[in-house]
């Protein structure tokens, strides 16, 4: 399943994870900046959300409300808050079982496998 609901200042809100908050991850997921050393930072947090709401708006071809602003906003407010903690963590989980992150995982993997055969069958050459 890509979808699930949070709370954001009192409204349900739907993330659905699909090809167009893929791209639109691939584009703000930047080291330093949304993650450090393999942990997600507050503003990838809110990326990661936008990006689940954005795609959830586009599926059901309705309009956004939320700015990625109000949910940094929120995400920084409520950053240490315990039930948000939780939250964030179905997030993750769900993001991460989506079916387009799985499969550009796979990708990925193929690709770095394939760099690493290409780099050991070219040392030596000239």
């Amino acid at each position: 399943m890509n979808y699930i609901t949070i709370t954001i200042n009192d409204q349900k809100v739907g993330l659905k994870f699909g090809m167009a908050s893929f791209r639109y991850l691939s584009e703000k997921f930047v080291e330093g900046i949304s993650f450090k050393n393999g942990e997600i930072t507050e503003i990838g947090i809110s990326h990661l959300i936008y990006a689940g709401y954005y795609n959830n708006c586009l599926v059901k071809d309705v309009i956004t409300e939320i700015t990625l602003e109000q949910i940094v906003d929120y995400v920084e407010l409520n950053i240490k808050n315990e039930t948000f903690f939780n939250e964030i963590k179905d997030v993750l989980k769900v993001w991460g079982d989506s079916d387009i992150i799985k499969k550009s995982a796979e990708i990925v993997s193929t690709e770095n496998e394939g760099e690493k055969t290409k780099k050991k069958n070219s040392r030596g050459m000239k």
